[in-house]
C-alpha cells in the first residue's frame, strides 16, 4: 500500500525536480522523497536514478518556479507521511 502511494509522489518528483546547488526547499523536498523511498524498500540504485532525474528537472525551472514546485511537493509529501 505504501508503495502505491509512493509511485505518484516519485513521479511528481521526477516531473518537478533536482538538488546540487538547488534551492533549500528542493533539498528538503528530496530528503522527504528519499526517506519515503527507503521506508518503502526502494533499492539504493533506484533512489540515485530518481535523484538525478529530480535534479535535472529542477534545473530546467527558474529559481522561483523551482521553489514553488518544491514547496508544493513538500506539502504533498507531508500529507502522504501522515
Amino acid at each position: 500500500m505504501k508503495l502505491l502511494r509512493l509511485i505518484p509522489v516519485l513521479a511528481l518528483g521526477t516531473i518537478l525536480t533536482a538538488c546540487g546547488g538547488l534551492p533549500k526547499e528542493c533539498e528538503e523536498s528530496w530528503k522527504h522523497m528519499e526517506e519515503l523511498g527507503k521506508q518503502s524498500g526502494m533499492p539504493e540504485e533506484s533512489l540515485k536514478e530518481q535523484k538525478k532525474a529530480f535534479e535535472e528537472e529542477i534545473k530546467k525551472l527558474s529559481k522561483d518556479e523551482a521553489i514553488q514546485a518544491c514547496k508544493a511537493q513538500s506539502s504533498i509529501l507531508g500529507m502522504v507521511k501522515q
